[in-house]
C-alpha cells in the first residue's frame, strides 16, 4: 500500500501555537537602556558687529571662532590649546553676567571690548584653499581641550592675553589699575626670538601727533624736550607722559598716536616724530608669542598657562562655577 504524502499544511495551525506566544514574549521584552545624551555644553549669544546681529551657538563652537581669529593656525598645537583655554574661561565667565552686551547678548565680537571671533564663513572667505586644513588644527586644539577652564580661588578668571612682550608681561596693576595675584608680571624673554613685530617704528608728524592729543599748543621749534616721560612701570612701560600742554596716560597715548605698545622711544627731526616701540598689545596675561616660543620647546598647554597665569588651576567648566561667579561683582 502507498502511503500518503506527509502533508505541513496540516501542521502549520500547531507549529503557529507554539511561535506566537514566543515572539510576543521577545517583542515584550525590554532593550538596553538609551544612553544619555552628551552634554553639548552652554550655548552663547554672540553679537555680531557688521551685521548688527545676536547669533546663539555652543560654546565650543564660539571657542573655535575665538582661537582662529585671535591666533595664528600654523602655530604650535600646544599654543592653540592655551588660547582655546583662555578663550573658553572668558567665555564662561562672561555667561555669569548673560546679556551685558549689545542687544541683549552675552559677549561680542570687538576684540576691544571682549574677544575676536571669526565665523565658519568668515574664514573661508580669509583662508581660501587653507580653509580646510587650518580649520582642522584649530578644532583640534578646541577638541582636546574641551570644557577646559582657568579659576583661582574656584573661579574663572579674567584670561587676558595679548600678542607680543617687551621682554616682561605687566600686571593687571600697572595697566589697568586692578589687583589681580594672577596676572602678575612674569619674564618672556622668548618673544624676540619668534615674534615678527617684537620691534616696529612709527612716523608721525608733529602736527598730526597734535591733533591726535586735542594739544592747545606746539612749540614752534619743537624738540625732543615738547615729549616728557612722567612715569615709567617696572616693566619699561611708560604710564604717564606730558605732550605740550597735556598730560596723558601711556594706554591714552599708545591708542591716540595708534603705538604697537607703550614699551617706546623716539625721536623728533624735521617737524616729525618717529617711535620705536617694543613689543605689542597691553602686555598683560599670556602672551601668544611667548606661548608659540614655550610650545617649541616642548612646553604643554597646561604648563603654558601656569606660567603666565600665577596660582591658577585647569578645571572643567560647570553651571556650579558659572552661579558662583555670578554671585560675585565682574571686576
Amino acid at each position: 500500500m502507498l502511503l500518503k504524502r506527509f502533508s505541513w499544511t496540516a501542521l502549520l495551525p500547531v507549529i503557529l501555537a507554539f511561535l506566537v506566544p514566543t515572539a510576543a514574549v521577545i517583542a515584550l521584552r525590554p532593550g538596553p537602556a538609551a544612553l544619555p545624551a552628551a552634554d553639548p555644553g552652554p550655548v552663547i549669544r554672540v553679537y555680531r558687529a557688521a551685521t548688527h546681529s545676536v547669533t546663539p551657538m555652543p560654546l565650543e563652537d564660539y571657542v573655535a571662532g575665538v582661537v582662529a581669529a585671535e591666533m595664528p593656525a600654523n602655530f604650535h598645537m600646544e599654543a592653540l590649546k592655551a588660547q582655546a583655554v583662555a578663550a573658553r574661561t572668558n567665555a564662561v565667565r562672561t555667561l555669569a553676567h548673560p546679556g551685558r552686551a549689545t542687544g541683549g547678548a552675552d559677549i561680542t565680537d570687538d576684540h576691544t571690548r571682549d574677544q575676536a571671533f571669526l565665523s565658519p564663513d568668515d574664514l573661508r572667505r580669509r583662508w581660501g584653499s587653507q580653509f580646510t586644513a587650518k580649520f582642522n588644527r584649530i578644532q583640534q586644539a578646541v577638541k582636546e581641550t574641551a570644557g577646559q577652564i582657568l579659576v583661582y580661588g574656584g573661579q574663572p578668571i579674567d584670561a587676558t592675553f595679548f600678542s607680543t612682550s617687551n621682554g616682561y608681561t605687566a600686571s593687571a596693576q600697572e595697566v589697568w589699575g586692578k589687583n589681580l595675584p594672577y596676572l602678575q608680571s612674569v619674564p618672556s624673554p622668548w618673544d624676540a626670538s619668534v615674534a615678527p613685530r617684537f620691534q616696529d617704528t612709527k612716523t608721525v608728524s608733529i602736527k598730526d601727533l597734535a591733533a591726535a592729543l586735542h594739544l592747545t599748543a606746539v612749540p614752534a621749534t619743537p624738540g625732543g624736550s615738547f615729549i616728557q616721560v612722567l612715569g615709567e612701570s617696572p616693566t619699561h612701560r611708560i604710564t604717564q607722559l606730558r605732550v605740550g600742554d597735556r598730560v596723558v596716560s601711556g594706554n591714552d597715548f599708545r591708542t591716540a598716536v595708534g603705538l604697537n605698545s607703550t614699551s617706546f622711544t623716539w625721536t623728533v627731526s624735521g617737524g616729525e616724530v618717529t617711535f620705536r616701540t617694543t613689543g605689542y598689545g597691553h602686555g598683560v596675561g599670556m602672551s601668544q608669542y611667548g606661548a608659540e616660543a614655550l610650545a617649541r620647546q616642548g612646553k604643554t598647554a597646561e604648563e603654558i598657562l601656569q606660567y603666565y597665569y600665577r596660582g591658577i588651576q585647569v578645571v572643567p567648566w560647570s553651571k556650579t562655577l558659572v552661579l558662583a561667579a555670578a554671585k560675585r561683582p565682574n571686576p
